[in-house]
């Protein structure tokens, strides 16, 4: 987008400037002609010509307002040229340019595009990037473990055993005054969700997106692990070719756990957030033999066949289909 910008804006300038290709770098002059220097003229000469210019035409050394004005637009014109010639990348366009003045577009479309494509370095610009990712992600681990914590501390039956936990351990202390006054019923109300938070926080166990935040499930950490966890999953496939497909060893309860939360479509977050009853659940139906498995698909299949007919939606589909029928599509509905 920017290098079309460039190019846009320098099409727009060759309309109204000269054909001159020094033009847009120097004015009528060459940045040479302007330092008083040759072509083939060094980076040291160059300096030295610029400093002895800048020096005469500096702005404060004339006394009068149109000797400064004067001063100052040749002493723009001085430090243009310096900045021309003093890159070597830049100096080469610029010497392509003086060679080539037929190509006129090209010119002026590698001018523009250095002069308003920001200079970046490309890397600072990932690692913001990964940094803004990172502290995004962070911040939306909190707002959902905060979210929890809320739920739990308005729901009933978490409130009523946080509460009883308090008062047995002596934590549910809520004073009726403070500092001399009178608390409120507003205060003593947030006192009291407080310890009933703390309390929450400190017995339940959230697990998964609602757990507690941690920079480990970010984007930076992660890149910073990628090696190590790439050599970790290379020892892993190894051992597990080895062992179970060479060797044809019975699956232990790791592997029976990973190959259950595999084919159930699971997440390690997502089974870490189930409870220990249902994971166990899973477990005994043994998902890791295949026939098991088929027979745990078509079961859900099933279930959710009869799910779908009893729902309303679907009875009302049904009946619509078998008063209309389906839709038909013929050459004048195209």
């Amino acid at each position: 987008m920017c290098l079309l910008l460039a190019l846009f804006t320098g099409l727009f300038f060759v309309t109204e400037c000269s054909a001159q290709p020094g033009n847009i770098y120097c004015g009528q002059q060459t940045c040479y002609e302007v330092l008083g220097v040759s072509r083939d003229a060094d980076l040291s000469a160059i300096q030295k010509a610029y400093r002895s210019l800048a020096r005469q035409h500096h702005p404060d050394k004339h006394a009068t307002q149109e000797r400064k004005v004067a001063a100052e637009q040749e002493f723009i014109k001085i430090a243009t040229a310096y900045e021309v010639l003093r890159d070597a990348e830049q100096r080469g366009e610029y010497d392509y340019m003086l060679d080539h003045p037929e190509e006129m577009y090209y010119n002026y479309y590698r001018y523009y595009r250095r002069r308003y494509t920001p200079k970046v370095d490309v890397r600072l610009v990932l690692l913001g990037a990964i940094l803004v990712v990172s502290t995004i992600q962070y911040i939306g681990q909190r707002t959902k473990h905060n979210q929890a914590v809320n739920f739990l501390v308005r729901d009933p039956k978490h409130r009523a055993k946080a509460k009883e936990l308090a008062l047995m351990e002596g934590r549910f202390h809520v004073k009726k005054r403070d500092v001399g006054r009178r608390l409120t019923r507003e205060e003593l109300k947030e006192r009291e969700d407080e310890v009933i938070r703390s309390v929450i926080v400190e017995t339940v166990d959230l697990r998964g997106d609602c757990g507690v935040p941690s920079i480990r499930n970010t984007l930076l950490v992660h890149l910073l692990f990628l090696p190590f966890c790439l050599i970790r999953l290379i020892f892993w496939a190894i051992r597990w070719i080895i062992l179970f497909f060479i060797l044809r060893r019975p699956y232990g309860p790791e592997e029976q756990e990973f190959l259950t939360r595999w084919k159930l479509g699971f997440s390690q977050a997502r089974w870490e957030g189930l409870d220990e009853d249902t994971r166990a659940q899973f477990m005994q139906l043994e998902l890791w033999i295949p026939e098991k498995l088929l027979a745990y698909r078509e079961k859900q299949a099933e279930e959710l066949r009869i799910r779908s007919a009893e729902s309303t939606n679907y009875k009302r589909y049904r009946r619509y289909m078998k008063r209309v029928g389906p839709a038909e599509i013929n050459l004048e509905n195209l």
